[in-house]
């Protein structure tokens, strides 16, 4: 299981929380300790922040950061698969 953030519902509501703030990115930065307006323009355009922009953003808005992740299988596909053969070494004898 590889976690993954869903960037496309952190953007949603980032920009549903700037709307609702009546907030413009360079005044939620000033308001908020650990944004800044880049930041916060790369999260309403689905780009991947770091974890620590990534808590800076949620702790600000008032969410919970794990809210936002998502799990996928991908362990398991695409794998190389080792074929099936001799051993160039004898195995132990038990």
């Amino acid at each position: 299981m590889i976690p993954e953030i869903d960037r496309d519902r952190l953007a949603m509501d980032t920009r549903d929380w700037l709307r609702s703030t009546g907030l413009s990115t360079r005044n939620a930065s000033s308001a908020h300790d650990g944004l800044n307006p880049a930041m916060i323009s790369r999260a309403c355009s689905c780009q991947v922040l770091s974890a620590a922009s990534h808590l800076a953003l949620c702790t600000a808005m008032g969410v919970d950061p794990s809210d936002y992740l998502v799990f996928h299988d991908r362990g398991q596909r695409n794998q190389a698969v080792t074929a099936s053969a001799q051993r160039e070494t004898p195995r132990a004898v038990p």
